[in-house]
C-alpha cells in the first residue's frame, strides 16, 4: 500500500523561520546539477531547509520520506513512481509494468524504461529522497548509482542524510554536477540566531547571551530551537544560559527534558504513548492511549510548535521529529516498561485492521515482541512474500524459539537466504529441518523439506547430493509437489540455464538423462519440462540436434506445461537455435513471436524484454540486426554487475561489436568474464570467453584473439562443447585455422592443455555444417538458397514471401544476410557472385 503520507512535502511555519539567503543560493545551484546533498546529523534543519525552499521556487517537486521499512527495491521505487506520478499522471502507467524485474534484482529495465518516460517530461521536476541514511540495502544504493548515471539532466534529484552518500558520487563533483551541502553549511552564525530569537521568537535577549547559546550549540539549530521554547516558559534567562551546556547529545536529553517536564501530565502521557508510532492521526492514537480527544491534542501540540510534523494538508496524520521521537520512546521504555506490550500490541492491531500491515508488523518487533510477530508473518506470509529486504530483516531478527511449530516461516526464510546468497545459512537451516522430519507436526512437510535441500544443494554445485535428495522426494511425493512450480511463471531466476552450476556436462548428461526417463511418461508432472530445456540445451551444445529437438517439442506441446513462462522461454529459445543451426531462422522468428501470445505473466514485461533479446541475437547471426535494441534492452556495456541474464549481456556484446563498438564489448566481456569467474560458472565461462575471441578477430588484433580462444578451448575441451564454437561460423573457422598454424610454429613450447584432435575436430564439423547449408563455406541457410533461387526466378519480395509463407519483412532480412555473406550489393551483384560459386 502506498502511504500518501510519506510523499507530502513537510509544511513549515513561517513565522518561525529565519531567512537564510546563503542555503537558498545552494540548493538553487542544485537546479543546474544532477544531484543534490544535504549532509548532517539530525536537528541541523535538512529538511525545513529543502522544505523552506521548495515554498520559494517555481519548479515542480516531488517528495519521499525514506524509513528503515523502505529497504527493498520495490518499495524504494514504488514511492517514487507515486511521487513522480503525482506531476505527471500517465507515469506510473508507463513505468509500474517493469516493476517486478525488481524481484530478481534486475532493475536495469525498470530503471530503462523510467528514465525514458522522465526524458519525455518535458519540464524540470526536483525529485528528494529524505532521510536516505535510513536505506542500508546495497541494491538500493546500486540502482541509485544507475539512476544518476542516466537520469535526464532536466531532472534534479535532492538527497538529505545522516550520513554520507553510500552510493559513488565523486565523479559528480569533479564534472561540476554535484552540490553539496554540508554541516558547516546549515549551521546557525551569529546574525541568524540573533535574528531567530530576538524576531521570530520574541525574546528579549542580548548579543552576549545569544553568542552564548550559539557557540555552545556550534549553531544547532534543534538545540537552539529547544533552548528558545524553555526560555519562553522560564523568566530567568541568565540562570539557563550559564546551565546550558555539554555534548549535543546531553543538549537535546536536557533541553527535550525541559520542555516535556513544562508540560501538563495529560500531555506528558500522550506524547509517551503516541511515541511508539513513526506516524499517527487521531484514532490510532485514540486506540494507543484509550483517550477521547486525540485529535484535538494533536493539533493543540503543533499550534505549540512541540516538534510535531504534519503529514498531509487535512492535518490528519503526524510524526514527531526525529530527534524529539528518540527522547520519548527513550522515556518511555524507562516509564511504561510493564505497559510496552500492551501498548504495542494495541498499536499493531489497529494498524493491520486498516491495512497497514508492514507497520503493524514493526510495531511487534519493537522492545522484542517476537512470538507475536512471528505469529503475524506466518498469518500474512501471502502480503510480505514481495517484500523481500524487509521480509529477509525480520527473519533475520527472530529468535529461534519463534520458527518453531511454523514451517511456511521457515521455507520462506531459507528462499529469501538462498536469494541474498546465503547458501551455507539456507542449507544449514534446512539440515535443521531434516532433523525434525520424524515429528508427526512435520510429516506433511517432508517433500517441501526434500525439494528444498535438493534446490540448495543445486546452487552450491553438489549434485551428487542433488539427486539422493531427489530420490527421496520421488518416492515420498511421486505424484510432485506444488512448490516445484510456485515460481515457473513469473521471473525471479538470476541464471540463464541450469547448466551453469554444473561444470561436468558429462555429469549433467547422467543427471538429466536419468531424471527425464524417470518422469517423461507421468500424466500432469509440468516439472519435467525443466529438465526437457536442460537436456535439450546440453544435447545442442553436443551437436545431437535430432535428439535435441525432441525434449524441446516435448516441452513445447505438453498442455501441463503451458501455463509456465519459464518452461516455454527456455524451451523455445533452445528451439530457435535449432532451427537457426538447420538454416531455418524463419521459423525461429516465428516461434519468438508465437511465444510472446503464450506468456500470460505478472512478469510479462521481464519475459518480453529477453524475447526481444533472442531476436536481436538471431537478426545478428542472419546480419539483419536492428541497432535500435541497443537502447530499449535495459542494460548496458558499463553495469558493474550481471543483474539481467548473461546471456542478454552476451547479446550486448555482439551487438556493440557488429556496431563498430569493440572496446565497449571488450570492456562488457572483461567484467562478465570475472563475474562467472568468481562464480565458479564454467558453462559462461566459455561462452564469454569464445565471444571474447571473436571480438578481438573482429578488431583484428589476431594476439588476443589467439590467445582468449585458446582459453575458451582449455576450458571447453574437458565438456566436449561443440556449438558454443560452431555457431560463430565462418570467422571462427579461420580463427581456429590460425590457432593450429600457430601451435605448429610453437610445437616445441609448453602447450597450453588443449588437444589437437579437439580442434581439428571442431573445424571438420564447421566445414560439415557449411557443407550441408550449400553454402560453399560461406554458410548461407538454405533458406536464403530458396530464396536466391527465388530471385533466379524473376520473383518479387512479396511473392518470395507468399511463397515461402513468411513476412516481406522477413525477406529482406534474409536478403540482407545474403548480400552480406556474398560481399554484394544488390540482387544482381548477389546472382552473378551464385552463378560463379555454383549456387544456381
Amino acid at each position: 500500500m502506498i502511504l500518501s503520507t510519506k510523499l507530502h512535502i513537510p509544511q513549515t511555519r513561517s513565522d518561525d523561520l529565519v531567512e537564510r539567503a546563503a542555503i537558498t543560493e545552494l540548493l538553487n545551484e542544485g537546479l543546474k546539477s544532477k544531484l543534490t546533498v544535504v549532509t548532517a546529523p539530525g536537528g541541523y534543519g535538512k529538511t525545513t531547509a529543502l522544505s523552506q525552499w521548495l515554498r520559494q521556487t517555481a519548479i515542480p517537486a516531488v517528495w519521499i520520506s525514506l524509513g528503515p521499512q523502505d529497504n527493498d527495491l520495490i518499495e524504494f521505487w514504488s514511492y517514487t513512481i507515486a511521487a513522480v506520478n503525482s506531476k505527471n499522471p500517465n507515469f506510473a502507467e508507463a513505468v509500474t509494468p517493469y516493476l517486478p524485474s525488481l524481484k530478481s534484482g534486475a532493475f536495469e529495465p525498470f530503471l530503462t524504461a523510467m528514465i525514458h518516460e522522465l526524458d519525455r517530461y518535458s519540464d524540470e521536476l526536483v525529485i528528494i529522497w529524505d532521510d536516505y541514511h535510513a536505506i542500508d540495502l546495497a541494491p538500493i544504493h546500486a540502482s541509485a548509482a544507475y539512476f544518476l548515471a542516466y537520469m535526464p539532466a532536466h531532472i534534479h534529484l535532492y538527497v538529505t542524510s545522516r550520513a554520507e552518500m553510500p552510493f559513488p558520487a565523486a565523479r559528480l563533483q569533479t564534472t561540476g554536477q554535484m552540490v553539496k551541502i554540508t554541516i558547516q553549511d546549515l549551521q546557525f552564525q551569529l546574525e541568524e540566531g540573533i535574528r531567530y530569537f530576538q524576531e521570530c521568537m520574541g525574546l528579549s535577549l542580548s548579543g552576549e547571551e545569544i553568542a552564548n547559546l550559539v557557540s555552545r550549540t556550534e549553531g544547532w539549530i534543534s538545540g537552539l530551537q529547544l533552548a528558545a521554547i524553555s526560555l519562553q516558559r522560564s523568566g530567568n534567562y541568565s540562570g539557563f544560559i550559564r546551565a546550558f551546556s555539554g555534548e549535543h547529545r546531553s543538549i537535546s536529553d536536557y533541553l527535550f527534558q525541559e520542555v516535556f517536564s513544562l508540560q501538563p501530565g495529560e500531555i506528558q502521557s500522550f506524547l509517551l504513548e503516541t511515541s511508539i508510532v513513526d506516524r499517527m492521526n487521531g484514532p490510532l492514537c485514540e486506540t494507543v492511549t484509550g483517550q477521547a480527544n486525540c485529535q484535538e491534542l494533536l493539533e493543540i501540540l503543533e499550534l505549540q510548535n512541540l516538534f510535531i510534523v504534519p503529514l498531509d494538508d487535512q492535518r490528519q496524520w503526524y510524526r514527531y521529529h526525529h530527534l524529539f521521537s528518540e527522547f520519548l520512546r527513550r522515556l518511555f521504555r524507562q516509564r511504561y516498561a510493564v505497559r510496552s506490550k500492551e501498548l504495542h500490541i494495541k498499536a499493531s492491531h489497529w494498524l493491520a485492521e486498516h491495512g497497514f500491515l508492514e507497520e503493524a508488523a514493526e510495531q511487534l518487533f519493537m522492545d522484542g515482541h517476537y512470538l507475536e510477530a512471528s505469529d503475524f508473518i506466518e498469518k500474512h506470509l501471502h502480503d510480505f512474500r514481495v517484500k523481500r529486504g524487509v521480509l529477509y530483516r525480520w527473519l533475520r531478527d527472530l529468535p529461534e524459539s519463534c520458527f518453531t511449530g511454523k514451517p511456511g516461516i521457515q521455507f520462506l526464510y531459507v528462499k529469501v537466504m538462498v536469494e541474498a546468497g546465503e547458501m551455507e545459512l539456507a542449507q544449514a537451516r534446512l539440515r535443521l529441518m531434516e532433523d525434525k522430519l520424524s515429528d508427526p507436526e512435520w510429516k506433511e512437510h517432508v517433500g517441501t523439506v526434500l525439494y528444498l535441500s535438493s534446490a540448495v544443494s543445486f546452487y552450491r554445485k553438489d549434485i551428487r547430493r542433488v539427486d539422493e535428495y531427489m530420490e527421496m522426494f520421488d518416492r515420498h511425493m511421486p505424484e510432485g509437489s506444488y512448490i516445484q512450480m510456485i515460481e515457473g511463471n513469473s521471473y525471479s531466476i538470476n541464471f540463464d540455464t541450469q547448466l551453469s552450476f554444473i561444470n561436468d556436462l558429462h555429469e549433467a548428461e547422467r543427471y538429466f538423462s536419468k531424471w527425464v526417463k524417470t518422469w517423461e511418461d507421468r500424466k500432469d508432472y509440468p516439472f519435467v519440462g525443466f529438465y526437457y530445456v536442460t537436456y535439450s540445451l546440453l544435447l545442442y551444445e553436443w551437436n545431437r540436434l535430432e535428439e535435441a529437438e525432441v525434449y524441446v517439442d516435448r516441452a513445447l506441446g505438453s498442455k501441463c506445461m503451458q501455463p509456465y513462462g519459464l518452461i516455454l522461454l527456455g524451451a523455445t529459445a533452445v528451439a530457435v537455435r535449432i532451427y537457426q543451426a538447420k538454416g531455418d531462422s524463419a521459423k525461429a522468428f516465428d516461434l519468438l513471436e508465437q511465444l510472446k501470445l503464450k506468456i500470460h505473466s505478472p512478469d510479462k514485461s521481464i519475459f518480453i524484454r529477453k524475447i526481444e533479446a533472442e531476436k536481436a541475437y538471431l537478426s545478428l547471426m542472419n546480419g539483419s540486426f536492428d541497432a535500435g535494441w541497443l537502447q530499449t534492452n535495459g542494460i548496458r556495456y558499463t553495469d558493474t554487475a550481471p543483474f539481467a541474464s548473461i546471456r542478454e549481456y552476451l547479446h550486448l556484446a555482439r551487438a556493440l561489436m557488429e556496431c563498430g563498438k569493440e572496446n565497449d564489448a571488450l570492456q562488457l566481456l572483461e567484467q562478465l568474464y570475472r563475474f562467472v569467474d568468481e562464480e565458479d560458472r564454467l558453462w559462461d565461462k566459455v561462452k564469454v570467453a569464445v565471444l571474447h575471441s571473436m571480438v578481438f578477430y573482429r578488431k583484428g588484433d589476431m594476439a588476443n584473439a589467439v590467445m582468449k580462444l585458446e582459453i575458451a578451448l582449455q576450458l571447453a575441451e574437458p565438456g566436449k562443447y561443440v556449438r558454443s564454437f560452431l555457431d560463430e561460423g565462418a570467422k571462427m573457422a579461420e580463427l581456429l585455422r590460425e590457432y593450429l598454424g600457430q601451435r605448429k610454429i610453437r610445437s616445441n613450447r609448453k602447450s597450453a592443455g588443449v588437444s589437437l584432435p579437439y580442434v581439428r575436430e571442431l573445424l571438420l564439423m564447421m566445414e560439415e555444417s557449411a557443407n550441408k547449408s550449400g553454402s560453399s563455406g560461406l554458410l548461407i541457410t538454405k533458406q536464403e538458397l530458396k530464396i536466391l533461387r527465388m530471385i533466379d526466378m524473376g520473383l518479387s519480395n512479396k511473392q518470395i514471401a507468399e511463397q515461402l509463407h513468411i513476412t516481406v519483412e522477413t525477406v529482406k532480412s534474409h536478403l540482407k544476410s545474403m548480400f552480406r555473406k556474398l560481399d554484394v550489393n544488390s540482387r544482381g551483384q548477389a546472382l552473378r557472385q551464385g552463378k560463379d560459386l555454383k549456387l544456381l
